[in-house]
């Protein structure tokens, strides 16, 4: 029988610093592709990175240029992630002017632009080259139109209901695209309260009362909201069934037509394929901004109060509805720069609309394992373009802009998803169309699994290769992406953050089946705890597969423990997306179960009963511990069954730490309970063991 070994004794000095290295930049990419080869072995690619910071980071045999590290400050250690070489050096006062200033105010439209039988004003009423507006700002002007709006709907809003006034109403506004916006961004910089309409101003005013804290408010907004957005439905709905009442004189004409021997044709006439004109003409302004409000207010009821639950999940089958009846099926073709930038923002727009729509699907998906209402398969359209482009404030810069650029992020989506299968991307996706391609593998996971009946923990050998190969053509794309950024605060935004989140969760669900053992439908964190306790998450056979899904385990546990629990625990809940709660409670789950598996293994057959691999992570695991407060937990442990359990212990109480705090959103507090709960139980079964 091999000795314990000493966990302090196992592990080299600063082998692991690139888990929490001092020189993350903005544009730090996931892990590098090495890591996640299951052909190579995770102890020699780790010595051979440790091999390179001793040479200055000299390129390692067989790595892509794309895994060089940029940072030239610090040749002592080795980025766990490196940054594009267009990526700019960080400028601080940059990352303070994320929205652009309130002055000058912006001019308003004429109200005569105004389409015919609505408030909405077109794009083409824009100015093409005045300064960048600002979302938030309300003029008295302004804030009177809103107010003669919202008292139209004043016999149906709730008892009591009063307009915010205009300093409170821009203090939401202002929280909304301070905190939510960027990570959703379907919303153009020139936007304002007037061309926005009511329904979508309060719903939006709804959620930045949340992002200030003011939650009972937010509420009573959305009780609002939701009023104001069903009336609008319901109109919607009404013109569709005019038409139907309103004449019969044609009747069906494929009843009136004959065959050649003289019977009647009980086959319909063929019809002619939507032309693109229709299909934007089907996308008025209120159609979209419907869409839209429907959107926001789904986001609010999912990740809020339980009582909202049956609202988030009604919500959610009007916004398919919707996104149906917009053209998200109907495909668009090579993209055209030869037309005018109002005519252009509309169409990005509406692009950027559709797929936020089936970004939000997919996030109930994986939070409360229901089936998302909009599948890979009904989407057609063509991703969107890169945040440079989008962001332009003025024709003149958007003219500039577009001549420069490659235009990333143009080919359709179903395009892309044949690419990623193949492991040839041809060119590079925006980061917003990355982060778009991760939710897509996340659905084709989450069908795989829930078709798999009979072995639901299992999946198909030659699936999990085609993911496989899908996921290093992702990251591929993901490190050639200018706009990728690991930094939730850069000016290029948090989208390249959350997509790592997501690429988190497909590695986890690719080797676990968590999605239906978590219980979040439920609200309750007491379930979250009992799930855990009942050992209803099934980690399978260790493999190098599964290791590779610890590793993002334990590279997320990094990034709180780099920069600091205790912050991040105060601070994310302004930088850090839902997914990120998501992607962290599995890794928090698989990690623990993973180490008590390991624990239970050394306890029957002892230390050599784990491969290399294996104990390389369980360093990486304990170099992180000794980081945080809870160092003197593991000090001196031993590598048997009682030390991994109290390093377990350690791990689940560094990620319940991370959570609490103020929350935003109610069920990220509830996630935060959860893992408190199992933190405890783990403590108690330490003492126990003593």
């Amino acid at each position: 029988m091999v000795e314990p070994t000493s966990f302090i004794d196992s592990i080299g000095h600063d082998e692991f610093a690139f888990l929490w290295n001092d020189d993350f930049t903005p544009g730090d990419q996931p892990l590098p592709l090495d890591f996640f080869d299951t052909g190579q072995s995770l102890v020699d690619i780790s010595h051979q990175y440790a091999a390179a910071s001793q040479t200055q980071r000299a390129p390692i045999d067989g790595t892509t240029p794309s895994l060089r590290p940029i940072v030239d400050s610090a040749p002592d250690t080795i980025p766990f992630l490196s940054a594009p070489a267009s990526t700019p050096s960080r400028d601080p006062s940059a990352l303070a002017m994320r929205f652009p200033s309130l002055e000058p105010e912006t001019k308003p439209a004429d109200p005569e632009s105004a389409a015919p039988g609505t408030n909405y004003r077109p794009l083409s009423a824009v100015e093409h080259n005045r300064p960048y507006a600002c979302p938030w700002r309300i003029s008295c002007q302004d804030y009177q139109q809103l107010s003669r709006d919202l008292s139209a709907f004043s016999e149906l809003l709730p008892a009591g209901f009063h307009c915010p006034s205009r300093p409170t109403l821009s203090r939401y506004l202002e929280g909304y695209f301070r905190g939510y916006h960027d990570h959703l961004p379907f919303l153009h910089t020139t936007s304002s309260t007037t061309s926005l309409g009511i329904e979508l101003v309060i719903s939006i005013a709804a959620v930045g009362a949340l992002y200030r804290f003011e939650h009972a408010k937010g509420y009573e907004l959305y009780r609002a909201a939701k009023t104001i957005v069903n009336k609008r439905f319901d109109e919607w709905n009404e013109e569709a069934t005019a038409n139907l009442s309103g004449s019969s004189e044609a009747g069906y004409t494929g009843f009136a037509s004959s065959l050649p021997d003289g019977q009647p044709s009980l086959v319909t006439s063929p019809q002619k394929k939507p032309s693109s004109q229709a299909i934007r003409g089907r996308c008025s302004f209120s159609s979209l901004r419907l869409l839209q409000s429907l959107i926001v207010l789904m986001s609010l009821t999912s990740w809020s109060d339980r009582g909202l639950m049956r609202d988030a999940l009604s919500i959610a089958s009007q916004v398919a509805m919707v996104v149906r009846e917009l053209g998200v099926s109907q495909p668009e073709g090579e993209p055209h720069w030869d037309i005018s930038w109002d005519v252009w923002m509309q169409v990005e727009e509406r692009r950027r609309t559709l797929f936020v729509a089936y970004i939000v699907l997919n996030l109930q998906c994986m939070a409360f394992n229901v089936p998302p209402l909009l599948l890979n398969q009904d989407v057609s359209i063509n991703l969107p373009c890169c945040a440079t482009i989008w962001r332009a404030p003025s024709a003149t810069e958007w003219a500039g802009t577009v001549h420069s650029s490659a235009h990333p992020g143009n080919k359709s989506f179903q395009l892309a998803l044949q690419e990623l299968y193949s492991g040839k991307v041809q060119g590079r996706f925006s980061a917003f169309g990355n982060y778009i391609m991760i939710h897509a593998l996340f659905q084709q996971i989450f069908f795989a699994r829930n078709a798999n009946t009979a072995t639901p923990n299992t999946l198909d050998p030659d699936f999990i290769r085609r993911i496989e190969v899908a996921l290093r053509s992702w990251q591929e794309s993901w490190e050639a992406s200018y706009d990728s950024t690991l930094d939730p605060s850069s000016p290029k935004g948090p989208i390249g953050f959350n997509s790592t989140a997501v690429l988190r969760l497909v590695y986890i669900r690719i080797n676990v089946n968590t999605g239906p053992k978590r219980q979040l439908i439920t609200s309750n964190p007491e379930e979250i705890a009992s799930a855990f306790a009942e050992g209803q998450v099934q980690i399978g056979n260790r493999s190098p597969h599964l290791d590779r899904a610890v590793l993002q385990c334990i590279h997320a546990l990094s990034v709180p423990v780099r920069v600091g629990v205790a912050f991040v625990a105060r601070t994310q809940t302004f930088s850090w997306s839902i997914q990120h709660a998501l992607s962290n409670l599995e890794c928090a789950l698989l990690l623990t179960h993973w180490l008590r598996s390991i624990a239970q293994s050394v306890e029957g057959s002892g230390p050599e009963s784990l491969r290399s691999d294996e104990r390389k992570l369980l360093d990486m695991a304990v170099s992180l511990v000794l980081e945080t407060e809870l160092a003197d937990a593991i000090e001196n442990m031993q590598y048997d069954g009682v030390g991994i359990r109290r390093l377990a212990a350690s791990t689940m109480r560094i990620w319940a730490e991370t959570f609490k705090g103020f929350q935003v959103f109610e069920i990220v507090h509830r996630i935060g309970l959860g893992l408190c709960l199992v933190a405890d139980m783990l403590d108690t079964e330490i003492r126990g063991s003593m």
